[in-house]
């Protein structure tokens, strides 16, 4: 109840200083439940993601961000986040309250570089706990890449690709080494969005610039 107060609350305000463009709606079916995958560029992200996917989102969280009473309650109960060590990892407990999580029809979002970063790369390490979730249970994984790091009033793009199930590992052990193997697959899906999407941006301006000099031209043959 409260997340959906400060979601309709904050849903212009967030709109007006933090605008987005999104590229892959049409890739969210409307009540269906995914694990959300995403490079991480702020502390922004999950507010993003609630309004990107239009629903309350839980996320794996850092155990820092819990430290007093009110920011346990915010994170919680605002944010959906689960706190996790990223020292000792998850506990037995943990990870069963996220497999219910995900058994209830709740989104998982999860940002396998495990902190803020510039970027995420094609030699990046990934976690796994993305990858172990989505086979454990089956569910269809969402890669998504947000663009640029957050800026007051400045547009950011979001890029939303195509749900994908990890099927060829459902009936693995799932080991180091195969956990490793759905980790690249999960960071290249990743990577691409952002590949492909920075192919179109240069083809674009390649266009715009041919299109520049052919009326630059016209403009020479009529005055000669």
């Amino acid at each position: 109840m409260i997340f959906w107060i400060c979601y309709v609350l904050f849903w212009l305000p967030f709109h007006i200083f933090a605008p987005y463009k999104l590229y892959g709606k049409n890739n969210i079916e409307r009540g269906k439940k995914y694990i959300i995958v995403s490079n991480h560029k702020s502390n922004f992200d999950p507010i993003l993601y609630d309004y990107v996917f239009r629903s309350r989102n839980r996320y794996l969280a850092k155990k820092e961000l819990f430290t007093t009473g009110f920011r346990r309650f915010f994170m919680k109960n605002v944010f959906g986040g689960i706190a996790i060590d990223r020292e000792k990892g998850l506990s037995i407990a943990q990870v069963k309250e996220i497999c219910q999580v995900i058994k209830s029809n709740q989104n998982l979002g999860i940002f396998p570089e495990g902190t803020r970063r510039d970027g995420l790369k094609k030699d990046d390490e990934v976690k796994g706990g993305a990858c172990f979730f989505a086979i454990k249970t089956r569910t269809p994984v969402i890669p998504c890449f947000v663009v640029k790091k957050h800026r007051f009033f400045r547009k950011n793009v979001v890029l939303v690709g195509k749900p994908f199930e990890f099927t060829d590992y459902y009936d693995k052990r799932l080991d180091k080494e195969t956990l490793l193997q759905a980790e690249t697959e999960l960071r290249d899906k990743i990577v691409e969005l952002n590949t492909n999407y920075q192919n179109y941006l240069a083809e674009k301006a390649l266009i715009k610039k041919l299109k520049r000099e052919k009326r630059t031209k016209k403009v020479k043959d009529i005055r000669s």
